[in-house]
C-alpha cells in the first residue's frame, strides 16, 4: 500500500489538465499513486492523460486513468476515493497544482502522524496572475471553511466514514470538514504550503448560492445561525458582489479585490513554480 493517493477530478479539462499532471509527475517523493477521475469528457482531456503514462512509469508511480459518467465533482470524488489505495488522500484536481516539486516529500518523508486523521497545510491562490494565501481559520470551523481544501490530506477511512454529501453541490467539501470536526477527529497543520489554486472554481463565482447553502448545513449540523430575516436583510451585500463579479470590466474587479485583500490583510507574494 501506498502512502498516499493523489486523485484529480477532470471534465473537459484539456487546458487546465497538463498543469496538474505536470506538478504531480515532478514529485521528488514518489511513495503515491496517482488516479485520474474523468467524468467522460468529449474533449482531449482522457488523450492528454494517456500521454503521461510512459513518464509516470517511468518514474515507479501507478498511474490510473478512469473515464465514465459521474453526478458532478462530489459524487467523481466519492467514486475515486472508493478506489484509492493510498493510506492519505488529497484531491488536486483539474487547474490546481502542488506547490512545488518537493511539496510531499516535506510532508511524508520520514514523518509520523499515527495520531492525526487529517492534515492540511497552506494554499496560494492565484487571482488576476497575482498570488496570494488563502487564509486559515482552524478554531472558526463553526463559521466559514477553516483551510482550502486543495491542502487536506484526510485518511481514506474518514473520507469512507464521511462520504461527501451530494445534497450539498457546493460546500460539500465544507460539510465534509465539519463532520470529522464533530466526530472528533483530529486536525493537525503541516506547516507547509501544499497548493496553488485559481479563483475560478463554483465556490468563487456563484456568491448567493455559496453563502445560502453554507448556512443550511451549518443549520443541519445543529449550530446557531442567523434567521430567515437577518438574512434576508443582509443579502443586498451579496447582491452588489455578484453584480460586480458578473458585469462590472476586468479591471474594476481587480481595484476591488485588490482593496477586499488589503483589508484582509492578504498580501500578494511572489511564487515562481519549479515544475
Amino acid at each position: 500500500m501506498k502512502t498516499v493517493s493523489v486523485i484529480t477530478i477532470c471534465r473537459n479539462e484539456e487546458k487546465g489538465i497538463k498543469n496538474t499532471m505536470d506538478s504531480v509527475l515532478a514529485q521528488e517523493w514518489t511513495d503515491f499513486e496517482y488516479i485520474v477521475k474523468d467524468g467522460a469528457s468529449t474533449d482531449d482531456t482522457v488523450i492528454i492523460a494517456e500521454s503521461y503514462k510512459e513518464a509516470f512509469e517511468k518514474k515507479g508511480i501507478a498511474l490510473r486513468i478512469i473515464s465514465d459518467p459521474d453526478k458532478g465533482i462530489f459524487d467523481a470524488m466519492n467514486r475515486a476515493a472508493g478506489e484509492a489505495d493510498g493510506e492519505w488522500v488529497i484531491f488536486m484536481n483539474a487547474g490546481d497544482a502542488f506547490h512545488s516539486k518537493n511539496t510531499l516529500k516535506l510532508i511524508f518523508d520520514g514523518k509520523k502522524y499515527d495520531k492525526a486523521d487529517l492534515l492540511y497545510g497552506d494554499t496560494l491562490e492565484e487571482e488576476f496572475g497575482e498570488f496570494y494565501y488563502f487564509r486559515k481559520f482552524p478554531d472558526r470551523i463553526k463559521e466559514r471553511m477553516p483551510f482550502s481544501h486543495q491542502s487536506v490530506f484526510a485518511r481514506k477511512e474518514l473520507l469512507r466514514e464521511f462520504p461527501f454529501d451530494l445534497n450539498y453541490p457546493i460546500a460539500a467539501d465544507y460539510n465534509f470538514l465539519l463532520c470529522a470536526y464533530n466526530a472528533g477527529k483530529v486536525f493537525k497543520d503541516t506547516g507547509v504550503c501544499v497548493a496553488v489554486v485559481t479563483k475560478d472554481g463554483v465556490s468563487s463565482v456563484k456568491l448567493k448560492d455559496t453563502y445560502l447553502e453554507s448556512i443550511r448545513l451549518r443549520r443541519d449540523r445543529g449550530i446557531e445561525q442567523p434567521t430567515d430575516e437577518e438574512i434576508k436583510k443582509g443579502m443586498w451585500k451579496i447582491d452588489i458582489k455578484q453584480f460586480v463579479m458578473d458585469h462590472f470590466p476586468a479591471w474594476s474587479k481587480y481595484i476591488v479585490r485588490r482593496i477586499q485583500r488589503k483589508i484582509r490583510h492578504q498580501y500578494t507574494i511572489e511564487y515562481k513554480k519549479d515544475f
